[in-house]
């Protein structure tokens, strides 16, 4: 007898096959048999009809580093359909951390991916092995695989010192990285429009990649430029990928800024080259046109040299203001400049989350408008916002031309990746007014690619968010794919109806058409209903770690 049998559903396996009828069976945490089982009992059978049967989402790239574990319910991604979270992206991640450099980290942090979530930051772990250890014993509704984070890596040893490693530190940013993909690290990130990112050269970066080239990882990058220098930052992701001995896996693939918007088939020129030549190279992409930061991102590199507290040190002095200012308007060499990429428009950077309760009326409101009704020169009023808020300030700004979305959507070989945090509608992840992305997603890609824009079908869908990634991730033998033995990260969802609600202007708003979630074979979510209490998730090593 069966756990779980579903009937009458279409198997739309993982791997681009046409859908076809077949019944699936679970036992445990695995799938016991696909094919016709009408006449096989079970514990419980869970009609199908008219609907989808695939394999559960895998988000590609998140940074749920913490709200997983602020509200295990993962919410957002239940709804979505998400199974397996990737965190750790962009270079910023929760260890390795030493104890005298956490509050550099943490002060970090709450400018980059959860700072203005209403709850104090901690870092009750040294290494990745404790930080997974922390999460297995509070488990999430989801899955989790993690990167080891280049960034907490340098702040680690560095804190947020501008020039090269030393030899000895490089020794040691090397060791540790060895030691988190021992410890189940699936690759490294960087983010280098970021500090302490846009700190460190290539070589350096190459030489980390050796480290972990043993251990079966790989080098995921958010790279250097995504605008008007894209196409030499792209010659340095494979540099370092080639010389460091280790695929190369390109964060949020796009084309930032609309002058740029011609360099689009340069860009899959070099990623062809450069798969010709040997290299492997992936990538990932979100379905939007808009992008979500940190306010502190449009600040040029020098003033956050030590910190976030140098930062806002700097911001108090007016002739480091005034130098700030001159630099984000006329740029910095080798440094990507946000203002740029909106078109030097404070107009188009909307402010979505600030921590201070009387600046809660910014939420939505351009920067432009809120200095406005502020009474304030924009860029000061930018300022004395990064002052007021320590940092804590999130925007979304649009970037890319529509056209180039849909374009990188409907490539056959791009991962989706939401790159946000979990939300949820009620307690402590209730905050902010977040990119819709956070819970659009999934289902933004079956609403307007698939059933509205027919850029791809179901099948290519449903590829995209879990066999594809789950090859990339390494776990390709036993999740992403509807298949005998596999561990059951099931869906079951209406392919007419599956769509986000999301909008920019009223984002926290749960995907529908999702009906049942099940992760490692318990049912996490039913007739559309999340089953709040089921936390199923586990934490997913690399097999060199197992």
């Amino acid at each position: 007898m069966y756990d779980i049998k579903i009937i009458n559903g279409k198997i739309v396996d993982g791997t681009g096959k046409k859908a076809f009828a077949a019944d699936l069976a679970i036992n445990g945490d695995k799938i016991a048999a696909i094919g016709d089982l009408s006449n096989e009992e079970a514990k419980k059978v869970i009609d199908a009809k008219g609907k989808v049967v695939s394999p559960g989402f895998i988000d590609f790239h998140t940074h749920s580093d913490y709200t997983i574990l602020f509200d295990q319910r993962s919410c957002s991604r239940v709804y979505a359909g998400v199974t397996l979270l990737v965190i750790g992206n962009c270079g910023i991640g929760l260890a390795p951390i030493r104890d005298e450099r956490k509050q550099d980290l943490i002060n970090y942090l709450q400018t980059r991916i959860v700072g203005t979530v209403n709850a104090p930051l901690f870092l009750d772990w040294n290494t990745e092995a404790e930080y997974f250890q922390y999460i297995e014993k509070n488990p999430p509704a989801v899955n989790v695989a993690a990167y080891c984070a280049q960034g907490a890596l340098r702040i680690d040893e560095m804190g947020f010192a501008q020039g090269e490693a030393t030899p000895e530190q490089l020794e040691h940013m090397k060791e540790k990285l060895a030691q988190a993909m021992k410890d189940g690290a699936i690759g490294m990130t960087t983010g280098l429009v970021y500090m302490p990112g846009a700190y460190t050269g290539k070589e350096e970066l190459a030489e980390l990649c050796k480290a972990m080239a043993p251990y079966g990882g790989y080098y995921c990058t958010h790279m250097r430029d995504e605008g008007d220098f894209e196409l030499d930052a792209i010659d340095e992701a494979i540099y370092i990928a080639k010389n460091g001995g280790v695929p190369l896996h390109i964060s949020h693939l796009k084309i930032s800024g609309s002058l740029n918007s011609g360099n689009l088939e340069k860009v899959f020129d070099k990623i062809h080259q450069a798969q010709a030549e040997g290299l492997e190279v992936t990538y990932d992409a979100y379905p939007y046109n808009a992008g979500m930061t940190s306010l502190g991102a449009f600040m040029p590199p020098w003033i956050f040299e030590g910190g976030v507290p140098k930062l806002v040190e700097r911001l108090k002095v007016p002739e480091l203001r005034e130098k700030a200012k001159h630099d984000i308007i006329n740029g910095v060499p080798g440094w990507q400049n946000f203002y740029a990429i909106v078109g030097y428009d404070w107009n188009k950077p909307a402010i979505c989350s600030v921590n201070q309760e009387h600046n809660k009326w910014m939420e939505g409101v351009t920067i432009a408008a809120a200095a406005e009704k502020a009474g304030k020169d924009v860029f000061d009023f930018v300022f004395d916002l990064l002052i007021d808020e320590n940092g804590k300030i999130q925007v979304t700004a649009p970037g890319m031309e529509q056209s180039t979305v849909d374009y990188i959507i409907a490539e056959p070989n791009t991962m989706i990746g939401s790159d946000s945090c979990d939300f949820a509608n009620d307690g402590i992840l209730n905050y902010g007014k977040p990119h819709p992305r956070a819970y659009g997603t999934t289902g933004i890609i079956f609403r307007e690619f698939v059933r509205e824009k027919g850029l791809i079908t179901v099948e290519d869908a449903v590829r995209k968010m879990t066999s594809l990634p789950a090859k990339r991730l390494g776990f390709a033998d036993e999740r992403g794919t509807l298949k005998e033995g596999y561990y059951a990260d099931v869906l079951i969802f209406d392919a007419d109806t599956f769509g986000d609600l999301a909008t920019y202007a009223n984002p926290k708003q749960y995907s529908v058409g999702m009906d049942t979630v099940i992760v490692n074979g318990q049912i996490a979510m039913e007739n559309g209903v999340q089953l709040e209490d089921v936390h199923a998730g586990r934490v997913l090593r690399n097999k060199c770690s197992r």
